[in-house]
């Protein structure tokens, strides 16, 4: 018989005794029991590993005596087989007693320690995928926008390009504040009337809705019409970046006189611009930018319609979620949430505190997308909605091509990281998607101007912007390497030229 790998053998299955008992709503608890035979050879089979490896004074390699082997390495040893008994007597529980599991076990591997000679025991908490009579799927009555652009729309798109281009010039002087204009001027913070802070050359940017620049959260309101010359105040709690620490969270009075404007000139709308966006007229580049925000609207639209289907399904399919599996999602998206700041500038101690608020507020939102994950997956199984290996060949070439890869070494590459699996996910979702807007009964109605967002006072919604859409493609893998790295967040990826991370 060939040796087996280390890794081989954790995937092979153990011989277990298991007690089961309910621990509440889809939860279980799980005393596993691995009998002494089974754990004496698990210690033969990694003290064999390790003879393998190591080389002894007076022992050929390889063949130094397991007993030699276990005296020496004994702590070593005792650990990886615990972790191995731990690893393989679950699954062999878990297949044992076809337990559909969903999201991470609970166990705490430092509370256990194999030893020769005894059966080893432990005990683990999981959650198994929940079961529930789906409600009604087929001839849904859905309205979806027609796919249209509104007024402004192509016109605002020109104008983004055209700001790629702009230059940073002086204001007139009657010139008032407007968005993305940077204000020159004596910024003072006051706390409790004393002046805490000062700065002679502050630098306040007006960027979509905000005040940049200022050390507290200021909406656009704060700056916006102002002139050189004039001053603003406000009382408003001074963030955690503010330069004193011992003030930072306290209410501040923030005053700031405006020295000089600066704005943005954008270039003339002509046959130059186009050229330099490798367009040989004006005309065609606005016929590539109108074609592009038609195919994202398309997108848009579509990804509402198919996340409205699942919405009304879900409403006629009630059932409880698994608790571990919500808490685990929303501490993810939480933790998402966190690294967007990060990569935004905003320091990880703004946001210490504010973690366990964070996972509360994805609470919701995560049982809304585990609901709709088991959903889709009732129905594809439900309609017979399967990933082959085509499907899997099909999607490897299509994002190969838009990585720039050959679709051999992407498929490597994802194997390696893991990565099949939820790609398997992904397009058997789609499959349930494509397959409910066939069964459903589409009625296009007039596009209507998009609700501005709330907190600001602009509508920053052309084709491409900051949908609602869920799309629903997300994927998810709910069994022991359920993964969700879904990213909250507006990435505006404003092209300022200006670092105002301060606000």
């Amino acid at each position: 018989m060939a040796h087996r790998t280390a890794e081989e053998r954790l995937e092979e299955p153990v011989e277990v005794n298991t007690e089961i008992k309910d621990a509440g709503t889809w939860a279980k608890s799980l005393g596993v029991s691995v009998p002494i035979e089974e754990v004496n050879k698990e210690f033969d089979a990694v003290a064999g590993d390790i003879a393998g490896m190591v080389n002894l004074p007076g022992f050929r390699p390889g063949k130094v005596p397991r007993n030699v082997i276990e005296k020496k390495f004994g702590d070593d040893i005792k650990k990886q087989v615990t972790q191995n008994l731990l690893q393989r007597g679950l699954r062999s529980a878990v297949q044992k007693n076809k337990l559909d599991v969903v999201g991470e076990p609970s166990i705490e591997p430092e509370k256990y320690k194999a030893n020769r000679g005894e059966a080893f025991a432990f005990n683990v908490d999981v959650e198994i995928k929940p079961t529930f009579e789906l409600g009604n799927y087929k001839g849904l009555t859905i309205e979806q926008e027609e796919v249209e652009l509104l007024p402004g729309e192509l016109d605002q798109a020109i104008d983004n390009l055209r700001d790629r281009f702009a230059e940073t010039v002086d204001a007139p002087a009657d010139h008032g504040m407007a968005n993305k204009d940077v204000a020159h001027g004596v910024l003072r913070v006051l706390v409790d009337g004393n002046e805490v802070h000062k700065e002679e050359d502050a630098q306040l940017l007006v960027m979509d809705g905000h005040v940049l620049g200022a050390y507290a959260h200021l909406g656009d309101k704060f700056l916006l019409g102002a002139k050189a010359g004039e001053k603003r105040t406000v009382e408003e709690t001074l963030s955690g970046t503010f330069p004193v620490e011992a003030q930072r969270g306290k209410k501040g009075t923030i005053e700031f006189e405006i020295k000089q404007i600066k704005s943005r000139k954008m270039p003339e709308l002509n046959d130059d611009l186009a050229a330099k966006l490798n367009f040989k007229t004006l005309d065609e580049l606005k016929a590539k930018v109108r074609t592009s925000l038609l195919d994202r609207l398309r997108d848009e639209i579509e990804g509402r319609t198919r996340s409205n289907i699942v919405d009304k399904i879900a409403e006629a399919t009630p059932f409880e979620v698994p608790k571990k599996l919500q808490d685990m999602m929303a501490r993810r998206a939480a933790q998402s949430q966190l690294q967007y700041f990060a990569r935004m500038g905003m320091p990880p101690e703004m946001f210490a505190n504010q973690m366990e608020n964070m996972v509360e507020e994805s609470k919701k939102e995560s049982a809304t997308e585990i609901r709709r994950y088991f959903i889709l997956d009732a129905i594809a199984a439900k309609e017979g909605l399967s990933v082959n290996d085509e499907d899997i060949d099909e999607e490897i070439v299509k994002l190969a091509r838009q990585r720039n890869m050959r679709a051999s070494d992407l498929y490597d590459q994802m194997v390696q990281n893991e990565e099949i699996r939820e790609l398997e996910n992904q397009v058997k979702t789609r499959k349930v998607l494509d397959y409910l807007v066939e069964q459903a009964d589409i009625k296009v109605v007039p596009r209507k101007p998009p609700e501005k967002e709330k907190g600001h006072e602009h509508a920053e919604h052309a084709p491409g912007g900051h949908g609602h859409e869920h799309g629903h493609e997300h994927g998810h893998s709910h069994g022991h390497e359920h993964s969700h790295g879904h990213e909250h967040g507006h990435e505006h990826g404003h092209e300022h030229g200006h670092e105002h991370g301060k606000s």
